[in-house]
């Protein structure tokens, strides 16, 4: 129970008390980094040497004890059970978390062996420790690793073309700049300044046919970068999207109004809904305004505000679902009685579902039948006299 409690406490995703570590852990990367760069600083070193040695082994301590409290809390992380305490202890120190956390160590180890002079030098790689609370990198990760493919014969193409324009500029220019171009691995240089669009201009070719290739090639850079760039920009998309629709299925799956209409329609849903935050006290629609569309509550709570008494819906809960089907005007103001985020689904985007989705029609006029308020019945028997067949 303990090792379980110690792992919450270090868990990047936790609430409660894990938000203090994570602030203090945070504070001392800052701390550290920020020594590592005064002690370059020739002048603060001699006003401050005291204090940013201090500092310096005070970090060092916090991320050596880190190291050894992860360790100890190995055995509870999900799935260790069954392997064992030492045995899944040892499987971390194998992770690339571990690895992570045992080279935040480095700089300490090196300051014992060689001086705080030469291991502060090192303070840099406490930055990488952020990499574990922060869920964009993991994603650019597997974005990277879903589109190695692609990436992989972007580079090939990269290295032709920087092994041809490097023969080229052999070829046209090593009798005219011997010195600079007067073999292929010379000219690599100037091939690899050129295709990266860099330009330092230390190495330009003179000749007229030099500069057409030494043209061809920074046009070729940009495509081949543009390339990487799309590459990378529509997978990390994509993978963003992924993640969202994950979510918001997640929590339309949990809506009972959404129980019977089937996978199929949910997944139709979830990719209509927009997420908005909503703080305490905000009006988020009036009575009397026009419905134009319907909430879902993710967190939080809203009020509303009927008589005899306001009525309270919390996460899961929902209400403007006559309007998807009326547009009609609404029927009481809500607030946001907390903080609060809710899933909004236009009326325009959900009719044109409903075409595709007979049975969501169904259910939505059966729910809001069962809705208290006479003018939600004669909305919804209203919209039925309109789309029934004349005789």
């Amino acid at each position: 129970m303990r090792s379980e409690r110690l792992y919450r406490l270090l868990d990047p995703e936790a609430s409660g008390p894990a938000r203090s570590f994570r602030a203090v852990h945070h504070a001392m990367v800052a701390a550290g980094v920020g020594i590592m760069i005064a002690d370059t600083e020739a002048d603060w070193r001699l006003v401050w040497s005291a204090e940013l040695d201090a500092g310096f082994w005070i970090v060092c301590a916090f991320f050596v004890a880190e190291y050894v409290l992860r360790l100890a809390a190995a055995s509870a992380a999900p799935g260790a059970g069954p392997r064992g305490e030492w045995r899944s202890r040892l499987d971390w120190t194998r992770s690339m978390g571990g690895i992570c956390d045992l080279v935040g160590t480095m700089p300490g180890v090196l300051a014992i062996a060689l001086g705080p002079d030469f291991g502060s030098l090192f303070g840099f790689v406490w930055g990488f420790k952020l990499v574990r609370y922060a869920p964009g990198l993991a994603l650019l990760q597997r974005v990277i690793s879903d589109a190695r493919r692609a990436l992989l014969s972007v580079l090939l193409a990269f290295c032709l073309v920087l092994l041809v324009s490097a023969s080229l500029a052999y070829l046209i220019e090593r009798g005219t700049q011997p010195q600079v171009f007067g073999s292929i691995p010379a000219a690599l240089w100037w091939a690899i300044v050129t295709l990266t669009t860099t330009g330092y201009g230390d190495v330009t070719p003179l000749s007229t046919l030099g500069r057409m290739l030494a043209g061809i090639v920074m046009i070729s850079g940009i495509l081949v970068f543009g390339l990487w760039a799309g590459i990378l920009a529509t997978g990390f998309a994509e993978e963003v999207r992924r993640r969202e629709f994950l979510r918001t299925w997640d929590l339309v799956a949990k809506v009972p109004f959404f129980h019977d209409v089937g996978a199929a329609v949910i997944a139709d849903v979830a990719r209509l809904l927009r997420p908005r935050d909503y703080p305490a006290g905000t009006i988020i629609v009036r009575s009397g305004a026009p419905g134009d569309c319907m909430y879902f509550v993710v967190s939080g709570e809203v009020e509303v505000q009927v008589r005899p008494e306001p009525v309270i819906l919390g996460p899961g809960e929902f209400f403007g679902e006559v309007a998807l089907l009326t547009g009609g005007p609404r029927n009481a103001t809500i607030v946001a009685a907390r903080h609060c985020t809710l899933l909004i689904l236009d009326i325009v985007d959900f009719r044109e579902l409903l075409g595709r989705q007979p049975d969501l029609a169904r259910v939505i006029h059966e729910e809001a039948e069962r809705r208290p308020g006479e003018a939600a019945h004669n909305n919804v028997r209203e919209t039925r006299r309109r789309r029934a067949p004349r005789g």
